[in-house]
């Protein structure tokens, strides 16, 4: 097995510590702890010695797509990465060459006694106005079953952006406002009643979303309709204001969340360039984007 490098790269490595901190960037990347890496050094002759990273991996996990992505870190600096696959135990011995001398080598080591652990988080969209189609055909082009949101004031309302949807985006939610854009359910729960009454006549398979922590009572006035609802109130809230740095360091939290964990994001054009860009990232970590829990009471 072998990942070619590119004839045009134009970085050489400065030193073997930058190739050590190539390395542990992309097992970090992908989510690798200290406790399942290994690392032996053996003294070839006086002026270089070799390291080798023993890495104990589940089953499940890609040695495959490890590999490809390590190999396009370090194509550009001129390393090659050739790899050795044992069967059938199927673990990858990869080594770094460069100029014609294997620096490093990294062993990735089916480990039967680790579970692949994927962490469970919900991404939302919401929109303060109606998506133009070159929104809704980046989203839809990420494949994941991310919610857009839109804001309504009327069940009439949300029953016609939902026909002028269409089919173009399956996975939509609602979120109630007043006609000073406050959340409606927190405003003015009686009012919010009758409208959820309502929406439930115009469109009963309406999703809801509402921004409601733990220890607040919602259940009385929501168990009133039939409908569903997805709380929000634990959610990260993402914005364009955040800035890109930011915004990516906010994602990052849902790497370290062994619960289920939601982000609320402000979509725009940047806001959802910039989701394109990291969701590979996030997705390279272990995480799975699922729908958002649903609630009925």
């Amino acid at each position: 097995m072998l990942f070619a490098a590119s004839d045009g790269s134009t970085m050489r490595l400065r030193n073997l510590a930058q190739a050590d901190s190539l390395i542990q960037k992309e097992l970090y990347d992908f989510n690798i702890s200290d406790q399942q890496i290994r690392v032996t050094t053996t003294r070839v002759d006086s002026n270089f010695s070799r390291k080798t990273y023993r890495v104990g991996l589940p089953y499940q996990f890609s040695k495959t797509q490890f590999h490809a992505e390590l190999n396009s870190r370090l194509h550009s600096y001129g390393v090659e990465t050739p790899a050795q696959v044992t069967f059938p135990e199927k673990n990858v011995d990869i080594h770094l060459l460069y100029r014609g001398t294997v620096i490093r080598t990294i062993s990735l080591q089916t480990d039967p006694e680790l579970l692949l652990d994927r962490n469970e988080a919900s991404l939302l969209v919401s929109f303060d106005d109606f998506p133009d189609e070159e929104l809704i055909s980046t989203l839809a082009s990420l494949g994941e079953p991310i919610p857009i949101v839109l804001k309504i004031e009327t069940p009439i309302q949300a029953n016609e952006l939902r026909k002028r949807l269409g089919d173009r985006y399956n996975h939509l939610l609602f979120w109630l406002k007043t006609s000073s854009g406050k959340d409606l359910i927190k405003e003015n729960p009686s009012a919010a009643r009758a409208k959820l009454k309502q929406l439930e006549e115009v469109l009963p398979q309406a999703r809801i979303l509402q921004y409601e922590h733990a220890d607040a009572p919602s259940e009385k006035l929501i168990a009133q309709t039939d409908l569903t609802f997805i709380n929000a109130g634990d959610a990260l809230l993402l914005h364009e204001d955040l800035g890109k740095a930011s915004f990516f360091e906010e994602l990052n939290k849902l790497r370290s969340n062994r619960n289920h964990s939601m982000a609320v994001i402000t979509g725009n054009e940047t806001t959802l360039t910039w989701l394109e860009e990291k969701l590979p990232e996030l997705k390279k970590a272990g995480i799975e984007i699922v729908p958002p829990p649903q609630m009925n009471y």
